[in-house]
């Protein structure tokens, strides 16, 4: 009796270790946020780097500073983000409006500070099979003017897996996802703004793997396909720590650090 009560008391010791080792790991990994992001392109041969510093409040993004003097900065309203101010050596360059319903994005109104009487929209609709389609327009002196361009979003298991760009041409990505964590998983209200972000993918709780970019004519026949490769690093919570792709005369490299 007394061998099995030894044993009882050193597996419940193990059992209690492993608990809470695996209850900080999943603390940490709710946690975690990328607070540096290096990027080094390679064009024609030619290097070139780019650095991102990211701060927060809790889990909202604040600022992201680039390298280059440019920046941007993020209002919210409860936890959905509604103004991004961009600057350049800390002059206001454009001003994005984002408006939601039901918690879902609808508009994006971008003011430019050059030319402040056109503001340039985009129109969410969210369609009865699952996809989401944004149209463009143009205001001009409070008058809108609605475009053809439309883009079209499908999204399965949490990730943007096809976006389909038409402007009397189409061009149409496709991807493919590893099921490892995306550095911008924790942040509070970026996977709503779908692809509008410039510099990076907020939209996809993975990471992509291929990309596939059909471009076609006026005609509606294919005129080039590109095929995209992604190798990609993680740490030991599965976030995503280094993402490259192609080769060595052209290529694209990130190095996040959290």
């Amino acid at each position: 009796m007394k061998k099995f009560l030894c044993l009882f008391s050193a597996l419940s010791i193990v059992l209690m270790s492993s608990c809470s080792s695996d209850d900080s790991s999943t603390e940490e990994s709710e946690t975690l946020l990328p607070k540096k992001i290096l990027e080094t392109t390679v064009e024609d041969g030619k290097s070139g780097s780019l650095t991102y510093t990211i701060t927060y409040d809790g889990n909202k993004l604040k600022d992201i500073a680039l390298s280059d003097a440019s920046r941007s900065v993020y209002t919210y309203t409860g936890d959905l983000i509604t103004k991004i101010e961009s600057y350049k050596s800390s002059v206001l360059q454009s001003t994005e409006v984002y408006a939601y319903e039901g918690g879902k994005l609808v508009s994006r109104i971008v003011t430019r500070e050059a030319n402040k009487t056109i503001k340039e929209k985009l129109t969410f609709v969210y369609n009865t099979n699952g996809t989401i389609t944004s149209k463009s327009s143009d205001i001009i002196n409070n008058v809108e003017i609605p475009y053809d361009t439309t883009t079209t979003y499908v999204f399965s298991n949490g990730n943007l897996v096809s976006t389909e760009y038409v402007n009397g041409l189409k061009e149409k990505i496709t991807s493919t996802f590893d099921d490892k964590k995306s550095p911008f998983s924790n942040i509070t209200g970026v996977k709503l703004l779908l692809d509008l972000d410039d510099n990076f993918d907020f939209s996809s709780g993975n990471n992509i793997l291929t990309n596939t970019i059909v471009t076609y004519d006026s005609d509606g026949l294919v005129d080039e396909t590109v095929a995209e490769t992604f190798t990609n690093k993680y740490n030991s919570n599965n976030f995503l720590t280094e993402s490259i792709k192609g080769d060595a005369m052209n290529s694209e490299k990130l190095e996040i650090a959290y």
